[in-house]
């Protein structure tokens, strides 16, 4: 007769961490390279691996119409229900609105 196999917690753990360990392909520079001008829309989509500049997550998703472009920032204007929001956030968390 065979014993049965062993299901406690660390049972695949070898199968389980191989997505962790696989290293990811570092980001490229080309939001860096776009350009904004006031008065466009820009779609803010949080990226969680720059953490400076990052606008909360109330705003992920939302469409906003940049008011001001510095070097390193972009001053949004955002709809939140009934409230106009100002939203100061990085170029790393905005894309322009309708490009994929």
């Amino acid at each position: 007769m065979a014993t049965k196999k062993s299901h406690g917690r660390s049972h695949g753990f070898r199968h389980k961490t191989r997505s962790v360990m696989r290293k990811r392909a570092p980001r490229g520079v080309s939001f860096m390279l776009r350009e904004y001008s006031p008065g466009q829309q820009a779609l803010v989509i949080i990226d969680p691996r720059q953490h400076k500049g990052l606008p909360h997550r109330r705003y992920h998703g939302k469409v906003g119409i940049v008011r001001e472009v510095g070097r390193r920032a972009v001053t949004l204007d955002v709809r939140l229900g009934k409230k106009q929001k100002t939203l100061v956030t990085r170029l790393d968390h905005i894309k322009p609105f309708g490009v994929a």
